[in-house]
């Protein structure tokens, strides 16, 4: 079994697969601390504090429009060293009873921002986001750009805290909220991944 078969078995055996798009690798998170998915305003999102910190596997669900082009529409972080069999035979638990707001544009999975700032004032302190009008016009002229050189699956990956290295992975958007998100832990209780999907709004 490979990985994203292994994310797409458990998003189908928890009634989470409200997506649409393929999952593909989307790079690697270091986190730092707790983790969230939220739009770059970073208005009310969950914190998410059950895997240890590390470099993590980040996959997203691309869909693909051709007057839109590309919007992410599941996100999902495999903990450093889970196998796809692990992550199928882990305990998932929805987490999600309340509002996880993306942007209609762009939104990112961080942990770790320099005094624990928003993800977009982080972004303001990046190059290329320092000096545009908002970090979400930024990303999507970023985006654009992917999409015109062929990318049909754009992402940006920024360090965000280059004291600890803690970065973004930064895709677009075009739903509000994550109306699901899933905690997995393995039997002794270690967190092996977290799933955000249902995306709507």
């Amino acid at each position: 079994m490979k990985m994203i078969e292994a994310i797409e078995e458990v998003l189908r055996a928890n009634d989470s697969h409200d997506y649409q798009g393929e999952f593909t690798p989307a790079g690697r998170l270091l986190s730092r601390g707790g983790i969230a998915v939220c739009g770059l305003d970073g208005a009310e999102f969950y914190t998410f504090s059950v895997v240890a910190d590390g470099p993590h596997e980040v996959y997203l669900a691309h869909d693909w429009d051709d007057e839109r082009g590309a919007d992410v529409t599941a996100v999902a972080l495999v903990a450093a060293g889970t196998t796809p069999r692990a992550l199928v035979d882990a305990s998932w638990e929805e987490a999600s009873d309340d509002v996880n707001l993306l942007s209609e544009d762009a939104s990112a999975i961080y942990s770790g921002t320099p005094g624990n700032l928003t993800i977009g004032a982080a972004l303001r302190r990046t190059t290329g986001f320092a000096e545009a009008a908002t970090p979400e016009a930024h990303a999507v002229a970023e985006f654009r750009a992917q999409q015109e050189s062929g990318s049909r699956t754009p992402v940006l990956d920024v360090v965000v805290d280059p004291a600890s290295g803690a970065n973004a992975l930064v895709f677009p958007t075009r739903y509000a909220t994550a109306n699901s998100i899933l905690v997995g832990r393995d039997e002794n209780g270690a967190g092996v991944g977290i799933f955000w999907s249902n995306f709507d709004g």
